[in-house]
Order: structure tokens, then sequence, then C-alpha cells
């Protein structure tokens, strides 16, 4: 009586790790599925028939399991279409001996064994599978040798000022021929505008200023997927990466140190060297240096002109530091792009917490016990949204059941952030404020004369007023004296 064999549905997976060549009639992806396809028809007697669909992964890596072919096939094996995988070599499925463990896993979940024609061997036997973990750990080797010796090859090649990809610096176009940067006409002028503007100006926020003024920006860049980054202003953060950037004196930047460039530069050597000297001695004559931090309102805290962010910030200054909220926007393009600048962190805590536990919603003693990070959890649990709005000091809160409520608080801006033609009238009011004397007297002069045009006394007076009869005689006193 003649055995019954149960047909053995096999997969043939190819890989490739360049695009190179796959245009051809007949690449390297066809010669690896030829040759499996004659390794699986020597089986038929053994009930090996080949699948129909093709995995093929043209262009992707070994280095990792992120491959459109490779996950469709582990999706075949979900769902029982596969019962044998059949590759040319073991490294074509992966290069990773991590990888390569876990897909065993997978394959032995399944009951799905797998077959490497060149290198004859079979999972289902366990000198198949010592065989396959030493071959293994020699293409994982060869991988991280390939992988020294590129990136070698990038330091040596940065160190003799080669352009060796990446993003190209605005005022450069690449030459495609010598793979070299050459100075763009009209970029190459803009970038030496700025330079001199700033030793002029000295001063970063009106040198943006100036730029927006003349139009200058970052044109239009399309991208080889097809997206189009539109053209836009010249940012804060990207003004700094130019007046900083060693590239326009013809020179590169590689791992912290500067190496001479095979490209020209755009600004002689001594106007460079004079704008990071402005640069450092501005920021240390200021005494002071802004850094981000986590504020307990990260994530949740919005600007109600804008829409954008507000995110901490701090000014160390004196060897104390100051922390205070601030608009995205001012710190990605000026201070004039939005009206909403810094306001101080602990009195706009302070308003918000205050508001959250009369309502019931945070427990005080509780809430104080938790450090910055799991305050802001706490938060994140009841709140999904805070609005801001800087001319009216009104903060709105947004809770995550869809609830609602605004109040108005004296949160205190920052001096800093309030634009030069009102920081002088900001500090004369905080002088009024400190002169006590000219303000009590400014006071007690007001009362009696509301006392004289109504006919009262001291006492019907501090009835009216809402006062104590002690603190208005306490004012006709300073009245007397000061006078």
């Amino acid at each position: 009586m003649n055995e019954i064999i149960k047909p053995m549905r096999c997969a043939v997976y190819t890989r490739k790790s360049t695009s190179e060549g796959l245009e051809q009639d007949f690449n390297s992806l066809d010669a690896q599925r030829e040759a499996c396809l004659a390794y699986i028809s020597s089986q038929r007697g053994e009930g090996w028939i080949p699948a129909e669909e093709h995995y093929d992964d043209g262009g992707f890596t070994g280095a990792n399991t992120d491959r459109p072919g490779l996950q469709r096939l582990l999706d075949d094996i979900r769902a029982g279409k596969i019962h044998c995988v059949v590759v040319y070599k073991v490294d074509r499925l992966s290069r990773s001996l991590l990888d390569f463990s876990q897909l065993l896993e997978f394959f032995d979940k399944y009951e799905v064994s797998f077959v490497s024609v060149t290198q004859n061997f079979n999972t289902k036997t366990s000198m198949g599978r010592l065989t396959l973990n030493i071959l293994l750990s020699f293409a994982q080797f060869e991988r991280e040798i390939i992988g020294e010796r590129t990136r070698d090859k990038m330091a040596a090649s940065r160190m003799k000022g080669k352009f060796i990809g990446g993003t190209i610096p605005f005022g450069y176009k690449l030459d495609k021929e010598r793979h070299i940067l050459v100075p763009d006409d009209i970029q190459a002028e803009q970038v030496r505008f700025i330079f001199e503007c700033l030793l002029r100006e000295e001063n970063l926020a009106y040198v943006m200023n100036i730029l927006q003024a003349k139009g200058i920006g970052l044109p239009e860049k399309k991208y080889k997927n097809g997206g189009i980054r539109s053209a836009r202003p010249i940012s804060r953060a990207y003004l700094y990466r130019i007046v900083h950037n060693p590239v326009y004196i013809g020179k590169v930047l590689y791992k912290g140190k500067i190496y001479e460039g095979e490209h020209e530069g755009l600004v002689p050597e001594r106007t460079f060297n004079a704008v990071q000297k402005l640069l450092a001695e501005k920021y240390t004559a200021r005494g002071y240096v802004r850094k981000r931090i986590e504020g307990v309102l990260n994530g949740l805290l919005y600007c109600k002109e804008c829409g954008s962010k507000m995110v901490p910030t701090y000014a160390k200054k004196k060897g104390r530091k100051h922390f205070y909220y601030v608009c995205h926007k001012c710190v990605k393009e000026r201070y004039s792009a939005c009206p909403t600048k810094t306001v101080r962190q602990v009195e706009f805590n302070e308003a918000v917490f205050r508001r959250l536990m009369e309502r019931g919603l945070l427990n005080k003693n509780d809430f104080n016990q938790l450090d910055i990070d799991k305050q802001t959890e706490e938060l994140m649990k009841i709140v999904s949204r805070i609005t801001y709005e800087y001319k009216e000091s009104y903060i709105e809160v947004s809770l995550k059941n869809g609830v609602q409520f605004g109040f108005r608080a004296a949160v205190k801006p920052h001096p800093g952030g309030i634009p030069k033609q009102e920081r002088q009238a900001y500090k004369e009011i905080q002088h009024l404020k400190a002169d006590k004397a000219t303000y009590y007297k400014a006071l007690a002069l007001q009362i009696r004369e509301y006392m004289r045009v109504n006919n009262l006394s001291q006492k019907e007076c501090a009835q009216a007023l809402g006062l104590s009869s002690a603190r208005v005689s306490q004012l006709m006193k300073l009245n007397t004296l000061c006078g």
C-alpha cells in the first residue's frame, strides 16, 4: 500500500541590499529565485510545491526585519498558507543573530521548516540548527565589519574636507559631478548680508526683523518622495546655526574638530571670528543663559493668541534660577511674532492649582508631596488643555470630561520678554510702586478730597470706603508728615 505524501507548500524569499541592477531583465533576485525553485523541484517526490506568491525585497538591508516582502511572508505563515521557507543563503533572510533566532522561534511556532539551498541544511535536524547558528554568527560579524569600514571611510572623507551627504547648507548647492559644495549666487549674497548685518546691529532679533522685511528666507524644497516643504522665514534657531557654522569660511566640523574643506567659503574668516566674539561677549555681559527645562504644565499649556505651546524655560542670573513659560512661536521666530511673551511659573502654577483644588479635582496635601514629573502625570489625568490669554491674564482650563472653566489671575510677566518700547513704561510703574511715600501721599489726598466733597468724618469715610478707622487715620497722618 502506497503512503500518501502530504503536500508541502514552499515559499521562496529573496533579498538584495542595494537597488543597483534591479532594473535589469534578469537580476540578482531572479537568480536567487531560480536556484530555489530548482531545489524545490528536486524535492517534488517529498511533496514540495512552490508557492505562487513572490516574496522579494530589493534594496533592503538584512540588519532588521522592517521589509515589506518579509512581512507579507510572515502574514501568510500566520494564515497557514506556507509550510517551508526556502532561501539562497542564510544571510538573505537576516544578518542579525537576534532577529534570526526570533524568526526561527516564529517558524517553530507555526511548524514551518527553513532551508538554505547553497548551504545544504534543514532546521528540522539538530545538526542543521548548529550549522545555521555558526553561519549566522559569521554573517553578523561580516555586517559589523562592513559597518565599521563605512564609518571609518566617512570619517576619513570628512577630515579631508569632503561633503559626504546630508542637508545642503543655506548658501550652497551641490555639484553632482564632482560631489562638492558650490556657492548659490543669490543665497551666498544673503549669507554675507546676514554676517555683516549682525556685526552692525549686534542683535539677532533685529537681524531677524530685517531679514523678514527684505524677504530673505528659506526657499521651497522638493523631496524625492514627492513631498514639498513650503518657503518659510529663517527662524531664530536656524539663524544661530548659520552664524556658528564654519562651513561658511570653507571649513568642516567633525566630532568637535574643524578641518579644511574642499569647498569655497562665503565670508572672510576675520568676519566670522568677529561674529563669534560678539556673540560670546554679548551673552557673557548679560550674565545669564536661558535653557529649557521641564515644567509642571509642560505639554498642557497653550498660547491663546497664536495657538502655540508655551514651553518652560529658566534664566540664570547672579547664581539664581528664575523659571518662566514662554510662547514657542516667540522662541522659534522672534519676540515680536506673538504678543504673549513670558510669565513666571510660580504665580501661574499656583493660580491653576488653586482653582483645581477649589473644585475638588486635586488634593492639596497629596499633590504637593509629588515631584514635578508625577505632578504633571496627575494633571494630565484630569486636564486636557490649558489656554492663556496674555493681555487679559485669562486662563481657561479644559478637563478630560469635556467641562471647561476660566478665570483671571494676577500672573506676573517677565520684564525681559516685554518689547523694548514697553519696557521703560514698565520700569516707571515699578519705580512708582516702590516710592511708597509718593503713593500714600496721593492716596491720602484723594481720601481727603472725598471727605470734603461728601462732608464726611474720618469714621464715616472709613465705613463708606470699607476701610478701618485706624487705616484712614494713619493715611491722614502720613499726608501731614509728607506735606
